[in-house]
């Protein structure tokens, strides 16, 4: 946001107080708010929602907070030590655009006990960073559900989503995300791509993947998302007491592949 440029020191020292009385809410409105925002079924959640909508509309991107974008920074390490455990088969880049740019390494994930989330790290010719995820989930049993409608993007014939976020301080991440099949995509890059003219390339470079192998083609089918009135997903209700089982189904970390 651009301030008028105010003639007068009287009224330049009564707008810095008046800056600095004024609500954090407010002012998060303003520059952006920290951390994961509202719950669901808070009373101020469709509010939020509402400006954010409204200010993506306007500016064709979302004003955050410096510690909104931590989750972008990956620490990575060595390919071949990130590679340990992997109890997946990632995609191969040799034949990508990928392949031409520097590599800045690699860092894996467990979620339920199986490492079966991968980043991988570029640097460009012209100085940016590009971060590659890859979430199997038929290795963990986990589940995605995304709205098609706030997927207006497409890779390859796939609805993608892309966020582009900035703080105030001028630092940017423009993020597209997708699902193909069982493997979960996300591919980012430290540039407003609103701003500079990356954007095309940004979904060319998703485009150019080739199509994933699931590690286990043959899971038990995920138990389906459930939708609240506002169509957001609901936890899982479990009953009081599981057998044993049950138990096993649902929260054993081994999950053979048939």
């Amino acid at each position: 946001m651009q301030w008028k440029r105010w003639v007068g020191g009287g009224i330049a020292g009564i707008c810095v107080v008046l800056y600095a009385l004024l609500p954090q809410d407010i002012l998060a409105w303003h520059y952006g708010s920290c951390g994961p925002g509202f719950p669901p079924d808070a009373p101020g959640y469709a509010a939020a929602q509402a400006r954010e909508e409204d200010e993506v509309r306007k500016n064709g991107f979302l004003c955050v907070c410096e510690a909104d974008l931590e989750r972008f920074d990956i620490s990575f390490q060595s390919v071949d030590e990130a590679a340990l455990g992997l109890a997946f088969l990632p995609v191969e880049l040799a034949h990508t655009p990928f392949a031409q740019f520097r590599n800045l390494g690699s860092r894996a994930e467990a979620v339920n006990h199986k490492k079966s989330r991968l980043y991988r790290g570029f640097q460009m010719p012209d100085g940016h960073t590009l971060t590659l995820s890859e979430h199997d989930m038929s290795v963990d049993g986990t589940s995605s559900w995304r709205d098609t409608k706030d997927e207006p993007e497409r890779i390859n014939d796939l609805p993608a989503r892309l966020g582009v976020f900035q703080t105030k301080a001028g630092k940017a991440v423009s993020h597209l995300s997708w699902t193909e099949g069982r493997r979960s995509y996300e591919l980012w890059i430290d540039a407003n791509v609103v701003r500079q003219p990356l954007r095309e390339q940004l979904l060319k470079l998703a485009a150019s993947l080739p199509a994933s192998v699931p590690a286990c083609p043959n899971e038990p089918p995920p138990q389906p998302v459930r939708l609240g009135p506002d169509r957001t997903p609901l936890g899982e209700s479990l009953p009081d007491v599981l057998t044993e089982e049950e138990f096993n189904a649902r929260f054993k970390s081994e999950r053979p592949c048939k």
